[in-house]
């Protein structure tokens, strides 16, 4: 079995437990089904990065937390050996590198956007910011009105709390890393 999707699973089933919550609830709490989590839970469906998002927003968690189940932080990692998350029909592939860690309160992702990926992320918590280096290509991020271009290598900082886009309109692979701060 997938341990990615064996890690959500655990996660989900356990931050339930935790809080008390039965499936209806935490629809509620979420934005996602009531169905839809039992076939997380029951390793039945490989959850999209938005539907991990709504998860991880509604129940509270660390969104890395939901990836790397009790796994901590490496000190040496392999990108290309981590499993990786798919969204935007296959064109954007996410790593998570360093999960989470309270003591320094962010965690790291390395993203690759194929041609044509369109990513929309939901707003995070007020205190959230996000930092994104753009290292290959160029990636084209909306946050609520604002359109930026960057052309790597470039980088841009933002509060993460309203929806915001990773696109990659063009015939080029982005490559970029992104660091989530709490």
């Amino acid at each position: 079995m997938n341990n990615l999707l064996l890690n959500i699973s655990n996660t989900l089933k356990k931050t339930r437990a935790e809080k008390n919550l039965t499936l209806e609830e935490t629809s509620k709490l979420t934005g996602v089904s009531k169905a839809m989590l039992g076939q997380i839970e029951r390793t039945e469906s490989t959850p999209t990065i938005s539907t991990l998002w709504k998860i991880s927003t509604g129940l509270k968690i660390p969104f890395s937390e939901l990836l790397s189940g009790s796994q901590g932080i490496k000190n040496a990692v392999i990108i290309d050996e981590l499993e990786t998350v798919e969204e935007s029909d296959g064109k954007m592939m996410l790593y998570n590198v360093f999960p989470f860690n309270p003591l320094t309160g962010f965690e790291y992702f390395y993203i690759k956007l194929l041609p044509g990926a369109h990513h929309v992320s939901a707003p995070h918590k007020t205190s959230t910011e996000e930092y994104v280096i753009v290292t290959k290509g160029i990636l084209e991020i909306v946050i609520g009105d604002d359109k930026y271009v960057l052309k790597a290598p470039s980088a841009l900082s933002f509060k993460a709390d309203e929806f915001h886009e990773y696109n990659n309109p063009y015939d080029d692979e982005v490559i970029f890393q992104n660091i989530v701060r709490y």
